[in-house]
C-alpha cells in the first residue's frame, strides 16, 4: 500500500515488522529535524518546538488505532512500566479481591511483571491457567484479568469483546495487552468499554527500535485511578516543583519520568503514515495475505500453527520446523528476514503496508529452494545469536 514512504533493506524481503517495524521515512526525517532543534534551540525546544506536549500529541494520534477518546491515552515509560502501573492500579480500585487472572500462553514479559507483583506483596495471587479454561475461572474472587489481544507466538486472537463483557458481568478489570495488534488488527476499546490497555510502538507502529508505550485508561477511572509510580510528569504542576506530590486529575496522572524526545519524535513521525490510511483496506489485505501464505505453506508440507479463520489471527503466521532457528538463518543468508522463537517456531510478518504479493511470493520461491536442498543443515546456521 505505502511502501514508498519506508526505508527498507534493499534487495530484502522484510517479514519481521511484528517484532521491529521499518523506519518510516516520515520518522527519518522527524529525527534528523529535532537534532537541528537541539543544536540550534537547546532546552528552549522544550517550548519552542513543543517537545512538552509529546506524550499527549503522539496518545491523540494512537487513539483511533485503538477505538479510544483522545483523552484516555499518554505515552510515556516501556510497556512493561505502563503494565506495572495498570495492574496497580486496576488492584486498588478492586481492593477487595486479591487474584490476578491470566493464562500460561500470555506474553512471558506480562507473566514477569504479574508474578513480581505477586512476589512483592503476599497478599496479592498471580493466577496462571490454560486459555481454554479462562471463562470458567471468572469469579467474584478475582480481581483483573490481564490478557494478551494477539498471541506472541501463534497469532491466535482473544474475542476481546466477549472476554470483557463476561469479566465485568463478575466484577473484574481487563487489561489488555495490545503490543501484537495495534495497528493491523481492528480495535474498538470505547466499544467494549476496556478499562485499560497497554502497547508497545516499535512493531506494527513502526516507532523505531525500544520507542516508547502507551497506556490506555478508560475515562470512567479516571478520578479514581491511582499511578503507583509517582513520576514528576504526572503531577498537577510539575514545574513548580512542590515538595508533596500532587497528581494530575486526567490521563496525564499515568507519565512517569522525563520523556525521551529522540525517541518520541521517530514515533510521532512513523504515525504519520497512518493519517487518512483506510484501515479497513489494511485489515482486508492482511487477512487475504495471511490466507496466501498459510495455503503455500502448508502446500511445503510446514506445520502451521496459525489459525485460519480471519478473525481468529492476527499480523503474523508461525509454522515450525524440526530445525527451526537454522531455517531461519538460512532465510536471513538468502535476504529474506524473519525471526525464529523457542522452540522450533518461525514467524512471518505479513504487513501489507509495505509487503506486496510478490514480496511473498519471492520469499515462497526462496524457502522452497531451501528446504529442497536442506541447505539449513550447514553448520553455520546452528550459531545461536544474542537475539533470535
Amino acid at each position: 500500500m505505502l511502501k514508498n514512504k519506508f526505508n527498507l533493506p534493499k534487495n530484502t524481503v522484510y517479514l519481521c515488522g511484528h517484532s521491529l517495524g521499518p523506519m518510516p521515512k516520515s520518522a527519518h526525517r522527524r529525527v534528523n529535524h529535532t537534532l537541528k532543534h537541539w543544536g540550534q534551540s537547546a532546552v528552549k525546544s522544550w517550548n519552542d518546538h513543543k517537545w512538552i506536549d509529546l506524550p499527549k500529541t503522539i496518545g491523540t494520534k494512537i487513539a483511533p488505532l485503538i477505538g479510544a477518546k483522545p483523552n484516555e491515552v499518554i505515552v510515556s515509560d516501556s510497556t512493561s512500566v505502563n503494565l506495572y502501573k495498570a495492574l496497580k492500579c486496576a488492584l486498588k480500585i478492586n481492593h477487595s479481591r486479591k487474584i490476578i487472572l491470566t493464562t500460561q500462553d500470555n506474553f512471558p514479559a506480562d507473566l514477569y511483571i504479574t508474578e513480581g507483583i505477586a512476589k512483592f506483596d503476599s497478599s496479592i495471587v498471580a493466577k496462571t491457567i490454560p486459555p481454554l479454561l479462562l471463562e470458567k475461572n471468572m469469579g467474584k474472587d478475582i480481581a483483573l484479568i490481564i490478557l494478551s489481544h494477539v498471541n506472541y507466538r501463534d497469532a491466535s486472537v482473544f474475542d476481546i469483546k466477549r472476554i470483557t463483557e463476561l469479566a465485568h458481568q463478575h466484577g473484574i478489570l481487563v487489561i489488555w495487552d495490545l503490543s501484537h495488534s495495534v495497528g493491523i488488527m481492528p480495535i474498538n476499546l470505547s466499544e467494549i468499554q476496556a478499562d485499560f490497555a497497554v502497547g508497545c510502538t516499535y512493531k506494527y507502529l513502526n516507532g523505531g527500535p525500544g520507542s516508547p508505550a502507551f497506556i490506555y485508561v478508560n475515562a470512567k477511572h479516571h478520578e479514581i485511578a491511582k499511578n503507583p509510580i509517582f513520576g514528576w510528569m504526572g503531577h498537577k504542576e510539575p514545574f513548580k516543583f512542590c515538595l508533596e506530590y500532587k497528581t494530575s486529575n486526567n490521563i496525564n496522572k499515568f507519565m512517569g519520568g522525563t520523556p525521551s524526545i529522540l525517541s518520541m519524535v521517530a514515533l510521532d513521525g512513523a504515525l504519520d503514515i497512518y493519517e487518512n490510511l483506510d484501515l479497513n483496506k489494511l485489515f482486508v489485505l492482511r487477512e487475504s495475505y495471511s490466507d496466501y501464505i498459510i495455503s503455500a505453506l502448508e502446500s511445503l508440507n510446514l506445520n502451521v500453527i496459525t489459525p485460519k479463520q480471519n478473525n481468529l489471527k492476527g499480523g503474523h503466521v508461525a509454522f515450525t520446523h524440526p530445525y527451526g532457528y537454522a531455517l531461519s538463518r538460512t532465510l536471513l543468508k538468502n535476504n529474506i528476514i524473519l525471526d525464529y522463537r523457542e522452540p522450533n517456531l518461525i514467524r512471518m510478518c505479513i504487513n501489507p503496508l509495505y509487503l506486496k504479493l510478490s514480496d511473498l511470493n519471492y520469499s515462497l520461491t526462496k524457502l522452497k529452494h531451501i528446504l529442497n536442498q536442506k541447505l539449513y543443515l550447514n553448520p553455520e546456521y546452528s550459531l545461536m545469536q544474542k537475539v533470535t
